[in-house]
């Protein structure tokens, strides 16, 4: 089948290709920018509120503490503040949330008004704390990967690049298998004339079974050989703090 002398099979064909080539392309500028934003909200208003925040909670002395406070809300609040860089709508919001709560005690000190501030700097802090701490493991996420394949032997790097460039090839046939899955169901509804006569709904669902297989086999081995860096889990610490009180006893 022809369209303007065209074969149709050459329309399809450059369609899925053009296709592919936006969305690849598309999803590298969106990532662009999403780094550039996180480095800047990170730079700008995460660490130093963070660093803010911790001084705060570790500060024992009450009064103090509310200075802190004081200073910490001087520090984020008006028209030239950075908490415009926030990029969670929870955060941004439970941050205004303390401000309010914040001028309720000042215009009204009192043993109630001081426990719901102090306990909304808490639940920002742990919040700040979470952002923080996935904004630097995005931005770095790269690090220990580099210095593995610096310094680690020249013969396991190769290895590495060559496994990258198969985990690559996977995902494209593991998105082509999909995509030909589609067409041929949309085959048995509307006959192409240009796919062949011994190709059928089952070998279509086997190729995109085979391809995820391969796909996760890769994936696999992608999370076995990966450098990640990553912080140890809240979890985790909790757990060794327990299990630490019970020996220790």
């Amino acid at each position: 089948m022809k369209i303007l002398g065209i074969d149709l099979s050459v329309i399809i064909i450059a369609l899925m290709t053009a296709y592919i080539g936006y969305q690849f392309n598309h999803r590298a500028k969106k990532r662009e920018v999403f780094l550039k934003e996180l480095r800047h909200s990170y730079n700008e208003v995460y660490f130093p509120m963070f660093e803010l925040l911790s001084v705060i909670i570790e500060t024992e002395d009450k009064n103090h503490k509310m200075v802190l406070i004081d200073s910490f809300m001087q520090e984020f609040s008006g028209i030239n503040s950075n908490i415009r860089f926030i990029g969670s709508s929870f955060i941004l919001e439970y941050f205004y949330e303390l401000r309010k709560a914040f001028f309720t005690y000042k215009n009204e000190t009192n043993r109630t008004n001081e426990h719901e501030l102090l306990e909304k700097v808490q639940g920002l802090y742990l919040s700040i704390e979470d952002e923080y701490w996935n904004a630097h493991d995005i931005i770095y996420e790269d690090h220990c990967q580099f210095v593995s394949d610096t310094f680690n032997n020249p013969f396991f790097v190769i290895f590495s690049n060559i496994f990258r460039i198969f985990y690559h090839l996977f995902v494209f046939v593991f998105w082509i298998s999909s995509i030909i899955l589609y067409f041929t169901i949309a085959h048995l509804i509307i006959p192409f004339e240009w796919v062949p006569d011994w190709w059928n709904i089952g070998i279509a669902f086997l190729l995109v079974i085979l391809a995820t297989m391969l796909f996760a086999i890769m994936m696999m081995f992608k999370e076995m050989m990966m450098k990640k860096n990553r912080r140890e889990s809240k979890v985790m610490k909790s757990m060794k703090k327990k299990i630490k009180k019970i020996f220790s006893r």
